[in-house]
C-alpha cells in the first residue's frame, strides 16, 4: 500500500479561503493514490457480498479516501465531513460550501483581489500565491482574470520600494504575462533583501568585539626563546643588553690595539 503520510504537509489543510488550491492538490494525491474515482463518484461498489476480496478491497480504498479528506481540513471544516463515511458525498459537500454561488460570490471574490496588498511580514511568493487563489476562484465562478488584470492588479499590490521595478517593466514584450511578471518581482525581491543583509557588518562588529575583549596572556607563563627563563620575550630579553655591552667592548679594545700598532709601526 502507498505511504500516506509522505509529503502530506506539502499541501496546506482547507480553511475558508484556500478551497481552489487545496481541492486541486487533493485530486493529485487522490490520482497518486488511485482512489480518485470513488471520490469522484465514478466508480461504484463491486459486486458480491461483504465478505469477498474484491469488496473488502474496494471499502478499505474507500477508507482510505475518505481519511485523506478528513485529515486535510481545519478543525472549523470537519462539521461538513460529518455528513457521511462516502468520501464522494463528503467532497460534493465541500464544494457546494466553499464555491459560491451567483452574483454575490462573483463580486465578493472580485472586490478582495483589488484590495490586495502585500503584506510586510510574507514573501512575494506567498502574495503571487494568494492572486493566484483568487484567480482560480473566479475562474471556477465562470469568470476568469485576463493575464494582463492579473499583472495590474500584483503591481498595485506591492510597496513603493517596487516602483522602480514597475517602470522597467513598462518596455518589456512580456509585460502582460503574469507568470513573467511574478517572477520579476521576486528576483526585485532578492536583490533588495540582499541590499539589506547585516550579516557581513554583524561579522565585522563580532570581530571587533572579540579583539578588544581577548584576554592578555600572563606575563609569568612566557618563555624568552633566547635565555629560556620566564618572564619576558627575547626581544626584551636582559641578556641582550649585556652581549652588546660585551660586543661594544670588544671592539673598543680591538680599536686600541690597532692604534697602538700604528704608532709603533712609525
Amino acid at each position: 500500500m502507498a505511504n500516506t503520510d509522505s509529503g502530506k504537509r506539502l499541501i496546506a489543510k482547507l480553511n475558508n479561503d484556500n478551497y481552489y488550491a487545496w481541492s486541486y492538490r487533493m485530486e493529485m494525491r487522490f490520482r497518486k493514490l488511485g482512489v480518485w474515482s470513488l471520490v469522484n463518484g465514478t466508480e461504484d461498489r463491486p459486486q458480491g457480498s461483504d465478505n469477498t476480496k474484491v469488496v473488502k478491497a474496494w471499502r478499505t480504498r474507500m477508507d482510505l479516501a475518505l481519511s485523506e479528506i478528513v485529515s486535510e481540513v481545519e478543525d472549523e471544516q470537519l462539521v461538513h465531513t460529518r455528513i457521511s463515511r462516502d468520501p464522494a458525498e463528503v467532497w460534493a459537500r465541500l464544494a457546494s460550501i466553499h464555491i459560491s454561488q451567483g452574483l454575490g460570490g462573483i463580486i465578493s471574490t472580485w472586490q478582495k483581489l483589488f484590495q490586495m496588498k502585500k503584506a510586510a511580514d510574507i514573501s512575494i511568493q506567498q502574495h503571487v500565491s494568494s492572486v493566484r487563489e483568487l484567480a482560480d476562484r473566479l475562474a471556477g465562478l465562470g469568470d476568469s482574470p485576463s493575464d494582463s488584470l492579473l499583472v495590474s492588479v500584483l503591481m498595485l499590490s506591492l510597496p513603493p520600494s517596487y516602483s522602480s521595478l514597475v517602470i522597467s517593466l513598462d518596455s518589456h514584450s512580456q509585460v502582460l504575462d503574469f507568470d513573467f511578471v511574478a517572477q520579476r518581482c521576486m528576483n526585485e525581491e532578492a536583490r533588495q533583501l540582499s541590499m539589506q543583509d547585516p550579516e557581513a557588518s554583524t561579522s565585522n562588529q563580532t570581530t571587533a568585539f572579540v579583539a578588544q575583549t581577548k584576554p592578555r596572556r600572563d606575563r609569568k607563563e612566557i618563555t624568552c626563546f633566547k635565555c629560556g627563563k620566564k618572564g619576558h620575550y627575547r626581544n626584551e630579553c636582559p641578556t641582550k643588553d649585556e652581549e652588546t655591552a660585551a660586543v661594544t667592548a670588544t671592539i673598543g679594545m680591538d680599536t686600541e690595539n690597532v692604534e697602538e700598532d700604528k704608532e709603533f709601526s712609525w
